[in-house]
């Protein structure tokens, strides 16, 4: 009787101690995922903060354009999300036919660490209005986008960097088109480094042999997530494209 009491005790108490012990797995599992989560989340208001810094010295660097800018950055390195880039994320298309395409500089964490809404975009830096007309106005647009696959790259939720367009109404029936534009190049070299060789525009005459009405629209994003803005021209066209190489490791 009391070797039964005692097993029966025994017994009670390895129940307990596995009871506790699943619990403090439970408990250990789900403060991981939620540290990681709230990680995730400091990365990208860091990031942010990096791309609006940038977005802020190529804007400068337009406004007082060069032979050649060259800007640096060392991106903030994390495990709970990644850079990279998307190399067609912009087009700008006359009367509906493309003649450029930008890309874009991203930071992305995946779905595990942290998700919003399929074709949620939140714009950060810039304006969801991406032809800028005779106003002083950022050419460079920091955007939050959600859940997406991104050139066969799942995100939760990432962060874009990409340009603007600018349209200046010279007088006399002829307008200016200033078209900044990303040409990412990977540099195996340049790991845990961001440069961008802002290059000098130069003048192209799009239509001055024929002047008319030109529809020109502008589009950034992928899959659902998509700004666009367009605006009417008529008269003489002239293109000053700004070719902005973004090396990355």
């Amino acid at each position: 009787m009391g070797m039964s009491r005692g097993l029966s005790e025994v017994v009670g108490v390895v129940i307990i101690m596995g009871v506790v012990i699943a619990l403090a797995f439970i408990f250990y599992v789900v403060a991981g995922i939620n540290f990681s989560k709230a990680s995730a989340s400091v990365s990208i208001s860091q990031v942010e903060t990096l791309f609006e810094n940038i977005a802020a010295d190529l804007n400068t660097a337009l406004v007082n354009p060069a032979p050649a800018s060259v800007l640096s950055y060392p991106v903030f390195m994390t495990n709970y999300g990644t850079y990279g880039v998307i190399p067609s994320f912009c087009s700008l298309a006359i009367n509906g036919t493309v003649i450029y395409s930008s890309g874009s500089v991203v930071f992305g964490i995946p779905p595990s660490y942290g998700s919003m809404p399929s074709g949620y975009i939140n714009v950060l830096l810039g304006n969801s209005n991406l032809v800028v007309v005779n106003e002083s106005s950022s050419l460079f647009n920091v955007v939050l986008y959600g859940a997406v696959n991104a050139s066969g790259t799942y995100y939760g939720e990432f962060l874009a960097l990409y340009p603007r367009v600018a349209v200046f109404t010279l007088g006399n029936g002829q307008y200016e088109l200033l078209v900044p534009l990303f040409i990412t190049k990977f540099k195996s070299s340049l790991s845990n480094l961001l440069v961008f060789n802002v290059t000098y525009p130069y003048s192209i005459n799009y239509n001055y042999y024929s002047p008319g009405t030109y529809v020109i629209n502008y589009t950034c994003g992928v899959g659902n997530e998509l700004l666009s803005s367009g605006v009417v021209i008529n008269g003489k066209i002239e293109i000053l494209p700004v070719y902005i190489y973004v090396y990355y490791g």
